[in-house]
């Protein structure tokens, strides 16, 4: 038998019970995280495309009710250089009276059509624009290999 030739499929996850500062969520600090990295090796990128599916979970806190603007930029960078965005902006209202939580899921699917030949870097980045404390609970980065 010979090596297949199908798509693989590459991943890595964190799953966080508590996105509000418990284990393993990450605390924005008005800044910048690259929150996941993966690494995929390519041998032919003139025949390859890397379909990126992506996903953070986006955990907002102000401690009190009331209105409350947030605002996260949501990258998705291969080899150094940006894929694709989602500047996640919102307005939102506490549900739960006196906690300020809230939760946001950004997602995007995203094609690189010129992965280099060898390691190719994704790397999900998340960037605290504006807001009160903003944390990335959850979140997935996965990359399926395809030959065409």
């Amino acid at each position: 038998m010979g090596l297949d030739k199908g798509p693989f499929v590459e991943g890595v996850s964190v799953s966080v019970d508590d996105p509000y500062g418990g284990t393993d969520s990450i605390n924005l600090n008005n800044g910048t995280v690259d929150v996941l990295i993966l690494e995929v090796c390519v041998k032919d990128p003139e025949k390859t495309q890397v379909s990126i599916d992506s996903m953070a979970q986006i955990a907002v806190e102000n401690g009190a009710t009331g209105p409350t603007t947030f605002e996260v930029l949501y990258e998705v960078l291969a080899n150094g250089v940006t894929l694709g965005s989602i500047n996640d902006l919102m307005d939102y209202e506490a549900v739960v009276a006196n906690s300020g939580q809230h939760n946001n899921f950004p997602n995007f699917p995203l094609l690189d059509e010129n992965p280099i030949a060898g390691i190719n870097t994704y790397i999900l980045r998340c960037t605290e624009v504006q807001g009160p404390s903003v944390f990335v609970g959850s979140r997935s980065l996965t990359a399926t290999v395809f030959t065409v």
